[in-house]
């Protein structure tokens, strides 16, 4: 069947090109983003805007599978045919053809480890772990990593995770809350998770300290929960936060939590209480400044607002990766805690010479240089797949 065949098969599903897709079809695997982190999950029925935030992080002549209707996805699921091996093969054959648009290009080298951590090493087979063995920034994580004794703990608090999430009933009972309330926070949620997660590591943190900072990224906006769908619907349609939806969402995680230790911890609270304040001291609720606001704080601020800029979150945002990189490290508001960001950028492998790179308009290319590497690590010189050289700096 060619890519572009308008006809619903007998599996009640079609291949489509992207440029080809319309509002109403239904994506039936999940779609990631450039930077390996989850855009549209499985099931999702995609509108003109979010077709639109697929295109910036994906050619338009990429293939995905959809169901046309509402209707053919109740016959899809109905008849199981997700767990056919026609459709679990072509659907492993576009996810690895739209990885191949991404930053992270050292997947398949990594995935195999991954499975046998959720095979050998989780207690009870998850939805959650059966999420994260297929993300592109969870299995990859590791490479991304300056040093070899990073890697290694990488892995370990990644098992250490994957572990907990599969044994505490706490942590499965509030994950499950966010997974049947909305999908986009469930994918902001675990987005969050990641970016502090490797955050964390350049920052030397403990390995308690660093499953304390996953549990506050991934529990971090589980206050939304309790509040009207309608509520949080409209949140998200808006620019600019709203401070009583906020102030509801932060009373409500610690309601929420008042009989869950687990969640109690200090780290843990003051991380979630604080991860709308900013660094210039104009954030909320509390209008903390600089070190007032805790570590986690100030961690899980940058892992929430990259999201939010790329548009896990909020799809009106919508930035490539690279851009919303550059807002966040050039700091021009003071909005971050600057040594964080330097720190990161530093000992991470992203903006590193030999590196390949994604940038907007799904152009690679390989970073061969930078102008000045100290005072601008995110600005490389880059040769693209054409053949032709750009310095970020300049453009």
């Amino acid at each position: 069947m060619s890519y572009n065949d308008a006809e619903v098969t007998n599996f009640h599903y079609t291949k489509k090109l992207i440029r080809d897709l319309i509002p109403g079809d239904i994506v039936l695997h999940p779609i990631y983003r450039t930077d390996g982190l989850m855009l549209v999950n499985s099931n999702k029925e995609l509108s003109a805007s979010l077709i639109s935030m697929i295109r910036k992080h994906a050619s338009a002549v990429k293939p995905v599978l959809v169901a046309p209707s509402q209707t053919a996805l109740s016959n899809f699921i109905e008849s199981k045919n997700a767990d056919t091996k026609e459709f679990i093969l072509e659907a492993n054959q576009i996810t690895a053809e739209l990885n191949s648009d991404m930053l992270m290009h050292e997947i398949d080298s990594y995935s195999k480890t991954d499975k046998q951590l959720a095979e050998y090493d989780v207690y009870e087979h998850t939805f959650f772990s059966d999420l994260l063995i297929k993300y592109p920034m969870w299995v990859a994580l590791d490479s991304k990593l300056e040093s070899e004794q990073l890697k290694i703990r990488a892995s370990k608090a990644k098992q250490e995770l994957l572990k907990s999430m599969s044994v505490n009933k706490t942590f499965k009972e509030l994950f499950n809350r966010i997974r049947q309330y909305d999908d986009v926070l469930l994918i902001h949620s675990i987005n969050t998770m990641c970016i502090a997660l490797m955050i964390g590591l350049t920052l030397e943190l403990n390995q308690e300290e660093l499953f304390d900072l996953t549990v506050a990224a991934l529990f971090s906006n589980v206050g939304f929960i309790e509040i009207e769908k309608a509520d949080f619907l409209s949140f998200l349609r808006s620019f600019e936060h709203i401070n009583e939806q906020l102030k509801g969402h932060l009373e409500v995680f610690s309601e929420l939590t008042k009989d869950f230790p687990e969640l109690r911890k200090k780290t843990v609270v003051f991380g979630i209480l604080d991860h709308h304040e900013y660094y210039n001291g104009k954030g909320y609720p509390s209008g903390k400044k600089g070190e007032e606001i805790s570590l986690f704080g100030r961690i899980l601020f940058i892992a929430h607002n990259y999201d939010e800029l790329v548009g896990g979150y909020n799809y009106q945002v919508g930035l490539h990766p690279l851009d919303a990189l550059r807002i966040i490290y050039e700091n021009s508001d003071n909005r971050y805690d600057q040594r964080i960001l330097d720190i990161f950028m530093h000992r991470t492998t992203y903006f590193k010479l030999g590196e390949a790179i994604s940038l907007p308009n799904i152009q690679k290319g390989v970073i061969i240089g930078f102008d000045d590497f100290v005072k601008m690590p995110h600005l490389p010189i880059v040769k693209l797949e054409s053949g032709h050289t750009i310095n970020l700096a300049n453009s």
